[in-house]
């Protein structure tokens, strides 16, 4: 309770360098040069950002760990929550109001985008998360951008270079490369596709 009324006071403090203080100090968070917090509740047994990163007003970050890449950007409003371990990888961005459910990992690769808002991310099921025979965790590549209001069902991987349209519910992986999916269910509906040239 004590950690969770001091995290609390950090949030609403005025200043960057008194948040950042704060957090290295009470709680040893790794926390590298020219890093922005804004007034986010942040509570996590071990947190690491590196350098140039920010992380906006209005998160809520409760989980095992929190791994935040060089020049990595959590904008607003986003609820990261869990028992598990989170990662965002370097140059990556997660823009608005997107929920991550932490029942089990979830990892974003490095230049790779949560774009737009409200995206869902789920890692429980209630079988398999009761008796921990199955690895429900969520692996989101380098250089994917995921459109508004995607949802992701636990398990999902999806590969590299890759770009998820608006609206998709993805359930099934996808392990090859270059392809545009949507849908519901999510499906490829062009191969061969890098989406940072062609879309």
């Amino acid at each position: 309770m004590k950690r969770v009324f001091l995290a609390k006071i950090i949030k609403y403090s005025p200043f960057n360098w008194l948040r950042i203080f704060l957090y290295k100090t009470f709680f040893q968070y790794e926390i590298g040069k020219n890093v922005r917090i804004g007034k986010s509740f942040i509570l996590c047994k071990s947190v690491k950002i590196l350098e140039n990163s920010i992380i906006g007003d209005n998160n809520f970050i409760f989980c095992k760990s929190l791994s935040v890449g060089a020049n990595a950007k959590i904008n607003s409003g986003n609820t990261i929550m869990g028992k598990a371990e989170f990662s965002i990888g370097e140059n990556s961005r997660i823009i608005n109001d997107h929920y991550f459910d932490l029942s089990n990992n979830i990892s974003i690769g490095n230049n790779s985008w949560i774009a737009g808002k409200s995206s869902q991310f789920w890692t429980h099921g209630s079988i398999h998360t009761k008796k921990g025979n199955k690895d429900l965790s969520i692996i989101i590549r380098d250089n994917i951008y995921i459109g508004s209001k995607a949802c992701f069902a636990p398990g999902v991987k999806i590969e590299s270079l890759n770009l998820i349209g608006l609206g998709s519910v993805v359930h099934n992986s996808v392990s090859h490369i270059k392809n545009i999916i949507v849908g519901n269910p999510a499906e490829i509906i062009k191969k061969n596709i890098d989406w940072r040239d062609n879309w």
